[in-house]
């Protein structure tokens, strides 16, 4: 396969226990569909503390992806299919380019690593953050049962009802 982003041919390697492919020219990364979730689950590198501090500002702010960046890359498994650029869970800053067809991923160099320290920060958070707002969390979800159980009950009594007013009009009640 060649890279999408400078040409040069990519070579296999073993990241994170996750066979990848990567550019020895411009440093970029190709997973195919469904390895970056167990990358992003291993934890055996801690990053720096300038890496987590870079993405932590640029993670404060809310990103959209710049139309005007479109970088037309295709992708180096399908022939003919151009890269769809995405923002990694919605607005972290780190974006990155995936295939419509085969569910690839490109990475720019460093973006594997950005991801990483994303996630490894949110999980550091995640304690905290359930027990700041887990009260609210619960109080929504009983909220959200309530309704679907007022939901179904009256779909039952109304279901009950056809019936019983179906078997009225056969008997002339």
């Amino acid at each position: 396969m060649k890279c999408p982003r400078c040409g040069d041919g990519l070579k296999t390697i073993m990241y994170e226990g996750v066979e990848i492919e990567t550019c020895p020219g411009c440093g970029g990364e190709w997973l195919d569909k469904n390895e970056l979730a167990p990358i992003v689950q291993t934890v055996e590198e801690t990053f720096p503390e300038e890496m987590r501090s870079s993405l932590d500002a640029i993670n404060k702010n809310i990103f959209t992806i710049d139309e005007s960046l479109e970088n037309q890359m295709m992708c180096p498994k399908c022939e003919g299919v151009e890269l769809n650029r995405f923002n990694y869970a919605s607005s972290t800053g780190v974006v990155l380019d995936k295939c419509p067809e085969c569910g690839g991923i490109w990475l720019d160099k460093d973006e594997i690593e950005q991801v990483q320290v994303l996630v490894e920060e949110w999980r550091k958070k995640l304690d905290g953050d359930l027990e700041k707002f887990g009260p609210m969390l619960d109080k929504l979800e009983d909220e959200a049962k309530k309704r679907d159980d007022a939901t179904k009950s009256v779909s039952r009594f109304g279901f009950v009802n056809a019936i019983l007013r179906g078997v009225a009009d056969r008997m002339g009640w």
